[in-house]
């Protein structure tokens, strides 16, 4: 190995920190004032960048296709999706619309706000675009209560609805058919009537009492797009929008209470809570970490002033990275921010071995000065070395398309070499200072530990035969591993907004995971959406053109028909009057009591005994605190939607002629560019929750159209970006770190040894993903390139100390390896309880980082001595040969 330049690199640190000792004390002051200004500096100037954009260069072609999707479209640049269920299809619509209303008078917040299917044309067009059947169903129905509805046109009081109700009661008993499940709407009149008892509002009893029960369970669930104004430079930057929202839906009381459920969901919400979640769990996971870092370090030193000198090394390594971070970058993307965790791992791993090596050279009669400088001078080139490639480790993400990573690996890169500095400047001067007590770390290792650390050099043959063997049967299994492109998974499930997202995804037809195709015009258009269509997996396409309802002739005539049906509903209300609504009331009460012997339905009889039972008692007053607004409760309760429902039917039976041109803006927009493009909107009918199935529909969407675009595609081609510069940066970083290291070394057969171990172990963790059917995903996949950085410093330590001290036979016995066991150690407790968290992603990450760390010190503390053992008898082999030529 080594040579001259080895020992030159050794000689020059040996020499720097003899002369970091000599002046402790200033250089200590000194740093301490850079160090607190740069601190500063940090705290001012560097920034966040929360865009998801920033993560990938501008110059990616999805990208690029994307942007100018949306500057083209921009009525479909939503970053905010409200999901509004109701207990029926008009209680959804109009607590949807309330909102829309509300918050399109906040534009402090929003920019633009819209309900998907909603407004004033689908409220006037809305039966023109039932299928003729279900149109004919819904006039058979309605004809069927026309009784009825001829009397609520006129009264929808609680005197009209009383008599409304012994009316179908009547109807009941005669045999004929109210229309209507009338024991479930009396259930709803009494659930109505109780909580009007104790002044509280309750669902609308009506539901879908005319033209909301002719929908399709999906009319329950409405979704209003948002584009939020946004403010990047927080990393919650969504939290404003989300929280107005909040404040509009309980202004509107819209919750369980009134029949209405709202949730948030949308890129921004998802990665809002997302960091919520992430700050709260990773501040815990930090704690842990801290603490168990800590209690390690102390149990490799033996020593509370040499943990405080590692930490105090840290926290300068910290500081001077942060400096470079907000001088080269600026700002933060929500990959780069988590850099701090890296540099605490690494830096704290150059100290571990600085603090081993002083720890046994002080306990071999050396004062504090020689110690110093020989730990300088025997590890400090093991310490460049792997400094070194580890940091070459991390900047080879620079050139990646994956912005984000690309800027956590330059951050990372630089700070590996500014922790090497630290541990070669800030380290010895506090060790110095302070002269740490005599340290445990040098004692001999009790006996079982002994035994055990020889035990790859008593097993070296089996070990070399096993690992080949894994090492075989690993790479067959290479071919299994894949990338999973669903994000969803990395989050917490218990969010809402996640809850919320699964359940858009899992309905039909709103799914946001489509496929957008931009034509050059509307006739374009509909030939693109003719050729889509015949694709396995394509539910439907959708152009402008299916915004206009068909056959609207015969569907109008129908309208015209059942419009003749209903006379006009009366403008306005009188004033209610107290003793004619309670003498209603109380006509009800013995109707419903009379239904008993009158009704064979015992369904109907028990929700009529029931009703009267609830009128009964809000009339004598129980639980009432004040008689006035307990009816006026129960007005509001029991008249419920019925007025506004009947003047949406009365609206809706004189539709409008219905053309392209005669679409609204909010519509055509969507889907006709100002330059005359066309939209196609491509909706799948398979779950793409499933990589493989995203990438055959995608992929198969773009043999037709290689111009695609749309939410499937950016998340295909977002994992394939991320996906791709993993698989770079792992190429470059093996090739660069060789290439240094041959440079450094001058010895083809040293770099080989500290590299293979490395290489099996990543072999091996993949081999380990497949057999517990797990996935590379957004979050693990940066792991790789992240243990070929760190993991290197293993190999370069231990045989640069095998080479350069031969007449240690047993590696394992040195300080070098209990550097490299604590550090592996240290690591494993700072990431491995990122493995417990709820927050899927960072378990991902804890999990898989845990795993390649257990398998690279395997690989170096078992594997590696093993073949050390074969090298050294191979060396000796030809010591003799050469000895007995001579």
């Amino acid at each position: 190995m080594a040579g001259s330049f080895d020992e030159r690199v050794g000689d020059l640190c040996g020499r720097w920190v003899a002369a970091v000792d000599r002046h402790a004390r200033g250089l200590l002051f000194a740093i301490a004032l850079v160090t607190a200004a740069l601190g500063v500096y940090a705290t001012l100037r560097l920034g966040v960048n929360a865009d998801l954009y920033a993560l990938v260069r501008p110059d990616v072609p999805f990208l690029v296709r994307k942007l100018d999707f949306e500057k083209s479209f921009r009525a479909l640049d939503t970053s905010i999706l409200v999901l509004v269920d109701g207990e029926s299809a008009s209680e959804a619509g109009r607590a949807a619309d309330a909102l829309a209303a509300s918050l399109q008078e906040r534009p402090e917040h929003f920019e633009r706000v819209s309900v998907v299917g909603g407004g004033d044309f689908f409220r006037r067009n809305a039966l023109l675009f039932l299928e003729t059947d279900e149109l004919e169903k819904l006039a058979d129905r309605l004809a069927a209560i026309q009784p009825f509805l001829a009397e609520l046109t006129q009264d929808q009081s609680l005197v009209g609805i009383s008599k409304l109700v012994s009316q179908a009661l009547e109807a009941k008993r005669s045999g004929h058919d109210v229309g209507i499940d009338l024991a479930a709407a009396l259930d709803r009149l009494r659930a109505a009537v109780d909580a009007a008892g104790n002044g509280r509002a309750s669902p609308d009893p009506w539901g879908d009492a005319l033209i909301g029960g002719s929908l399709s369970d999906e009319a329950k669930h409405r979704v209003l797009t948002i584009q939020a104004r946004t403010d990047f430079g927080s990393l919650v930057y969504a939290q404003p929008a989300v929280d107005a929202i909040r404040a509009a839906a309980r202004e509107l009381g819209l919750d369980s209470e009134h029949g209405v459920r709202i949730r948030i969901t949308g890129d921004q919400v998802l990665s809002l809570e997302e960091q919520l979640v992430i700050e709260k769990q990773a501040r815990v996971a930090a704690l842990v970490s801290l603490v168990l870092f800590g209690a390690a370090i102390w149990f490799g030193v033996r020593s509370w002033r040499t943990v405080f000198a590692l930490v105090a090394t840290l926290v300068a390594a910290l500081v001077w990275t942060n400096a470079f971070a907000a001088a080269a970058i600026g700002s933060l993307n929500q990959v780069s921010a988590a850099f701090n965790v890296l540099i605490v791992g690494l830096g704290g791993e150059f100290g571990i071995h600085v603090c081993m090596r002083f720890a046994e050279l002080s306990g071999r009669e050396r004062n504090r000065t020689q110690a110093l400088e020989e730990t300088g001078r025997t590890i400090g080139s093991s310490l460049v070395s792997s400094a070194g490639t580890t940091s070459i480790g991390f900047l080879v993400f620079a050139p990646t398309d994956f912005l984000g990573v690309a800027q956590l690996g330059i951050i990372s890169g630089a700070g590996v070499l500014l922790s090497l500095v630290a541990s070669l400047t800030v380290l010895p001067a506090i060790l110095s200072i302070l002269a740490p007590e005599q340290s445990a770390a040098a004692r001999p290792p009790p006996p079982w530990l002994a035994r055990l650390r020889h035990l790859p050099l008593r097993f070296a043959f089996p070990i070399r035969i096993g690992s080949a063997l894994v090492f075989l049967g690993s790479l067959a299994l290479l071919p299994q591993v894949y990338f999973d492109y669903n994000s969803l998974r990395l989050r917490d499930p218990n969010t809402e907004s996640v809850q919320a997202f699964e359940d858009l995804v899992s309905r039909t037809g709103t799914t946001p995971w489509t496929v957008d195709v931009i034509t050059p015009d509307i006739a374009s258009a509909e030939a693109m959406a003719t050729e889509l269509r015949t694709i396995e997996g394509v539910e439907r396409t959708r152009t402008l053109s299916d915004f206009v309802p068909s056959d609207q002739d015969t569907k109008r005539s129908i309208l015209a028909d059942l419009a003749l049906l209903l006379p006009p509903a009366r403008a306005g209300a009188s004033e209610p009057d107290p003793d004619e609504e309670r003498v209603a009331l109380e006509t009800l009460s013995r109707e419903l009591a009379e239904t008993e012997t009158s009704v064979r339905d015992p369904a109907l009889t028990s929700s009529a005994a029931s009703l009267g039972a609830a009128i009964r008692g809000f009339l004598d007053g129980r639980g009432a605190k004040s008689p006035d607004t307990a009816f006026d409760a129960l007005r509001k309760n029991v008249v419920g939607s019925l007025p506004e429902q009947l003047r949406e039917l009365e609206r809706s039976l004189a539709p409008d002629v219905i053309r392209a041109e005669d679409l609204p803006p909010e519509i055509a927009d969507q889907m006709l560019a100002a330059d005359g493009r066309a939209r196609v909107q491509v909706i799948p009918s398979v779950d793409l929750g499933e990589s493989a199935t995203l990438a055959r529909f995608v992929d198969a969407i773009r043999v037709h159209a290689p111009e695609a675009t749309g939410p499937a595609v950016t998340l295909l081609e977002w994992g394939r970006v991320t996906s791709r510069a993993m698989q770079q940066a792992l190429l470059l970083g093996v090739i660069a770190m060789t290439v240094f290291l041959l440079v450094l070394w001058r010895n083809l057969w040293d770099v080989a040894l500290a590299v293979f171990p490395l290489l099996l172990a990543a072999v091996v963790s993949c081999a380990v993903l497949v057999l517990f059917g797990l996935s590379f995903n957004f979050a693990n996949v940066i792991v790789l390139p992240m243990l070929l950085g760190m993991g290197i410093d293993n190999g370069v330590h231990l045989v640069h100390r095998h080479r350069t001290n031969p007449e240690e036979e047993d590696v394992l016995a040195t300080s070098t390896a209990r550097a490299v066991f604590f550090a592996a150690l240290t690591t494993v407790l700072c990431f491995g309880s990122l493995a417990f968290v709820p927050h899927r992603g960072m378990a991902a990450l804890g999990q898989f980082l845990t795993l390649g760390v257990a398998a690279t010190f395997v690989s170096y503390v078992v594997v590696l001595p093993a073949v050390l053992e074969w090298d050294d008898r191979r060396a000796g082999r030809r010591e003799r040969r050469s000895r007995l030529t001579v």
